[in-house]
């Protein structure tokens, strides 16, 4: 029906016009439409799963065992510019200009054993609801786009978000958006120990920026972060191990980033096993007065600030107990997914206007290297 009168203006720039003129209508149709799906996830396996070794930090369930369809809201991924001189945020090649505003990772005001977090302090935080109960933490990436951990995803349930109050209830100026679309990691498994634990949720409609809702900055690949280097994790889990399930409040906490490798040989010594427990994929953090992450947390972020913007570096995974002796926290490290971050939301860019595939283009700058704080 829309090709007849693109043909009777024609030219490259007549369909250009057509459809920006058609935008909404094509948007609107994005939604219900049929959207090119990716493969889905490959079997979790049939090891059994020790108690011990898997403790996911939320409310796991039997993980969607489909990928469904991706659309693209606006513009995906956006990180700091390391072009000397700068503090604010770019993006990648002209005609694409110092970008949105607000830019990402900007916090506008100043766990177990954690400590109320003040109001507006973490932007970015969300939770993931099922019938309205918190299940676990996630992230704001983009006013369209919440990331968390694929552990997180209960098969076949309506799942919602809240953002915009640190108060659980959001009783003060919370928002509660319906979540439309979810896709999990394509390799994410619980055999043995959790790998490629991360999903993200595509929100019902975009939600306007405030300054109490914020989008967290997503890094690249290349983009590392130093042993030792003091980051936070914000949740509202459990304050102690054997406590409630959730707090009222949003707690923060101060964890020090520790390289896969070693994090492996603390947990095998803590299990007493010669297996590897963490991979490539992961990184750690952990505190020496008993501070972590706990059940309730998954799937919430772990951010570094560089300069004045905020970072996620790691995704809430999994712990051995909370707060242990020598036993850090397990994250999903977000940069090595940023390759597959973005090719999941260039999948459907087909289903938008040409008009708008020069922005997908700008994704995602280096972060350089975060300094040993």
């Amino acid at each position: 029906a829309v090709a007849e009168p693109m043909a009777s203006l024609g030219g490259p720039h007549s369909l250009l016009v057509w459809l920006l003129l058609l935008q909404p209508w094509l948007t609107e149709a994005s939604e219900d439409g049929s959207a090119t799906p990716l493969p889905p996830p490959a079997p979790s396996g049939g090891g059994t799963r020790n108690p011990l070794l898997w403790n996911p930090r939320g409310d796991p369930g039997p993980a969607a065992l489909e990928a469904l369809p991706w659309s693209v809201g606006g513009l995906a991924f956006l990180a700091a510019s390391e072009a000397p001189g700068s503090q604010g945020l770019f993006l990648r090649g002209s005609p694409c200009h110092p970008v949105l505003t607000p830019a990402c990772g900007q916090e506008f005001l100043k766990i177990l054993g954690g400590q109320d977090s003040e109001e507006g302090k973490w932007p970015w935080q969300v939770s993931l609801r099922v019938r309205g109960r918190h299940v676990c933490g996630a992230s704001l990436v983009t006013e369209r786009w919440v990331l968390t951990a694929a552990h997180c995803i209960l098969s076949r349930y309506q799942y919602s978000v809240m953002m915009g109050d640190r108060n659980l209830q959001g009783i003060l100026s919370g928002l509660l958006v319906p979540v439309s679309r979810v896709v999990i990691h394509p390799q994410f498994s619980t055999s043995g120990t959790i790998k490629n634990d991360l999903a993200l949720l595509r929100l019902g409609y975009p939600v306007n920026y405030t300054g109490l809702i914020q989008p967290i900055c997503i890094p690249e690949k290349t983009f590392h972060v130093q042993a030792g280097t003091r980051c936070w994790v914000t949740g509202w889990g459990r304050k102690q191990e054997f406590g409630p399930l959730v707090s009222e409040v949003l707690q923060e906490i101060d964890q020090y980033i520790m390289y896969y490798e070693e994090c492996n040989g603390l947990l095998q010594m803590a299990l007493r096993t010669n297996k590897d427990l963490v991979q490539e994929g992961v990184i750690c953090g952990y505190n020496s007065i008993g501070k972590d992450s706990c059940q309730g947390d998954s799937g919430g972020p772990l951010v570094c600030q560089y300069n004045t913007t905020w970072v996620q570096v790691g995704i809430v995974s999994w712990g051995i107990g909370c707060g242990r002796n020598n036993t850090p926290g397990v994250y999903t490290e977000t940069a090595l997914y940023a390759k597959w971050l973005v090719a999941v939301v260039n999948e459907a860019t087909s289903l938008y206007p040409v008009a708008l595939l020069s922005l997908l283009l700008c994704v995602v700058l280096s972060l350089g290297l975060l300094v040993t704080l």
